[in-house]
């Protein structure tokens, strides 16, 4: 326990460090330290519209090459290939990918009904998304293990002027403990998630997704310690903990009947009801406070609201399709396509 302590605190005593050297200020004046406002809004929502458009062309670029291997192969192809393909024809290619992803994603499930065989979802062709978030957490948390002294770039502290942390905290973890809890809640959710009507099987719309709502709790912890929690404005945060209740809140949506139940407590709880009575413990821990157990309450509940507001209001419809089209029109006019 005392080992775990000292790796929480070690970002804010390397921020103290760095920050004011041997003449640390103490009490009062930690939650006095101003804390920025507009500059980490804008810099979050800049950081967002990127990760969006450049997944968006990352998958628009693969959509094109497909389509283009298509046609070759089939003799229909002529004159300039670049010019004759649409937008519209490059969705069809994505709703051709999404019925055969699926059909792989549900033969391991059937097979291991059929065999008993251990296959998780998680080890499915159509969850690399989740597989590269899994590596890249535990990657970094290896190297945060080896060099402490890079934890200090993976943990943000909002009094400090970073606004980089604001990304890469979602990829610092505190110990092994909490990388865990978090990584095994991802391979639980994300496989499921990706395959819904929202997803539909795209690795790179998940990522958009994953990328973004890390991002937006950040963003919700930071602003938290202007209010209601001031004196938290140098306490370091870190994990991915705040894109997983992204994920768990986007599987709630889309399966309010779905069972879910809680690691070492007996039980379980259909999802929508799991989802408001989290909610009202994140509610209660930001407000109130729960000593015994320090979580990042505002990073929790801007994941929830990004996950749920993501499937009630169509995000596929309204952000991830209008950034494959802008993506689509830009690459094309500078002949990338």
């Amino acid at each position: 326990m005392l080992r775990w302590w000292l790796r929480q605190q070690l970002p804010s005593r390397l921020f103290t460090r760095r920050r004011y050297g041997t003449n640390a200020p103490h009490g009062d004046i930690w939650s006095e330290y101003p804390v920025r406002v507009l500059g980490p809004t804008i810099w979050c929502t800049t950081a967002i519209g990127a990760s969006y458009l450049g997944c968006a062309a990352y998958e628009v670029y693969q959509d094109v090459q497909d389509l283009k291997t298509r046609r070759s192969h089939s003799g229909w192809l002529g004159g300039n290939p670049s010019s004759s393909l649409t937008f519209d024809q490059l969705e069809a290619v994505r709703a051709t990918s999404h019925v055969r992803n699926l059909h792989r994603y549900r033969e391991p499930q059937r097979q291991q009904r059929a065999m008993d065989v251990w296959y998780p979802a998680w080890l499915a062709e159509s969850s690399a998304a989740v597989r590269t978030a899994i590596g890249v957490n535990a990657g970094i948390y290896v190297l945060n293990s080896l060099i402490p002294s890079t934890l200090f770039h993976f943990a943000h502290v909002a009094a400090e002027r970073r606004n980089y942390t604001l990304f890469t905290s979602m990829f610092g973890h505190s110990g092994l403990m909490h990388l865990g809890f978090n990584m095994y809640a991802l391979t639980q959710f994300a496989p499921h998630v990706q395959q819904n009507r929202i997803f539909q099987g795209s690795n790179s719309h998940f990522a958009a997704f994953y990328l973004s709502s890390g991002l937006a709790a950040s963003l919700g912890q930071h602003l938290s310690t202007v209010w209601p929690k001031p004196a938290h404005r140098l306490t370091a945060g870190l994990g991915a903990s705040g894109a997983i209740m992204a994920i768990l809140a986007s599987f709630a949506m889309s399966n309010p009947r779905a069972e879910i139940g809680i690691m070492f407590v007996p039980g379980s709880l259909p999802a929508q009801q799991a989802l408001l009575a989290l909610t009202a413990f994140e509610l209660y821990g930001l407000f109130v406070g729960i000593r015994w157990l320090p979580l990042g309450h505002a990073a929790h509940l801007t994941g929830l609201a990004v996950g749920a507001a993501y499937v009630q209001f169509d995000g596929r419809k309204h952000l991830w399709t209008p950034a494959r089209r802008l993506a689509f029109n830009s690459m094309q006019r500078f002949e990338m396509i």
